[in-house]
């Protein structure tokens, strides 16, 4: 049984090293700066950190991917996450977004800890809001991005 597992396992192997030969498509267009939510909205300095390190990667195309990114198969997980925050919520086409229903809901989502994801937080420092940070951002994101009164009039309806 030893040798059956040996050749096992060296298949295995042979099989990710070859898989380190395919990645996924990870091109994004040119951001226009025009565009994007940070801009439009005229953010002040430490939001706009917080919501770079917190949002950005998976809600932009000014993704900063990690070193794990480019390690099969973990590549194909990472860029379908950020290909579904971007459909989702995208900040660099702030202009096509800045109506939509999950723009309204980020101060929601990020007051209920759904954003960021905690597999997120847990490989990425940025992404762990202090409480003042994540109650600063919330507030922001709910005055700036639709959330707000209209939000929470419809929150209170619903329960």
């Amino acid at each position: 049984m030893r040798p059956l597992f040996k050749k096992i396992l060296l298949g295995l192997l042979g099989l990710l090293l070859i898989a380190q030969f395919f990645q996924p498509d990870r091109s994004a267009p040119a951001a226009d700066p025009a565009r994007d939510m940070l801009a439009l909205t005229n953010a002040p300095q430490d939001i706009r950190d917080l919501v770079t390190g917190a949002c950005y990667d998976c809600h932009s195309y000014a993704t900063d991917y990690p070193w794990y990114a480019y390690v099969s198969p973990m590549s194909y997980i990472v860029q379908d996450h950020i290909n579904e925050g971007r459909e989702h919520l995208n900040f660099s086409l702030w202009d096509k977004y800045a109506t939509d229903e999950h723009a309204a809901e980020a101060g929601e989502e990020l007051q209920e800890g759904e954003m960021p994801p905690g597999y997120y937080r847990l490989m990425h420092g940025h992404g762990r809001l202090s409480d003042a940070d994540k109650q600063k951002l919330v507030a922001w994101f709910n005055a700036n991005l639709g959330g707000g009164e209209a939000g929470a009039e419809e929150s209170g309806e619903q329960h």
